[in-house]
């Protein structure tokens, strides 16, 4: 799935009891949030893929805590795994092909495994 400034998604996301230093979070249930992404970028310190979404709604445990009508920012690794692609931008094949070639020019840690360069990393 490419998941692109534009795109509107819908995910599912696990939420826990607040972080406390020396002690474990438990998990207590998930929520849904529904948006439209507005920025996507990458950390390359940490090879992170990140997404700024505007939101539309939120539903399930703790959904009060995300505010319609205002921006939040998740990485991709907790967008891909439950997500769905509900609507693209009328240039959603460009918009695709750009993030390919931005992919190419990243850090080769993060495609290491593609590129057969796994040893040494």
């Amino acid at each position: 799935m490419n998941l692109t400034v534009g795109c509107k998604v819908a995910w599912t996301e696990s939420v826990y009891t607040p972080y406390r230093p020396g002690e474990v979070s438990d998990f207590i249930g998930e929520r849904t949030i529904t948006g439209r992404i507005t920025a996507e970028g990458y950390a390359r310190k940490t090879n992170y893929h990140f997404f700024t979404i505007h939101v539309y709604s939120a539903e399930g445990v703790q959904a009060q805590e995300v505010v319609p009508n205002t921006k939040i920012i998740r990485r991709g690794v907790v967008l891909y795994p439950k997500c769905k692609l509900l609507a693209t931008p009328a240039n959603y094949e460009e918009l695709v092909q750009e993030k390919a070639e931005r992919k190419e020019n990243s850090s080769p840690v993060c495609y290491a495994h593609l590129k057969d360069l796994r040893e040494g990393f």
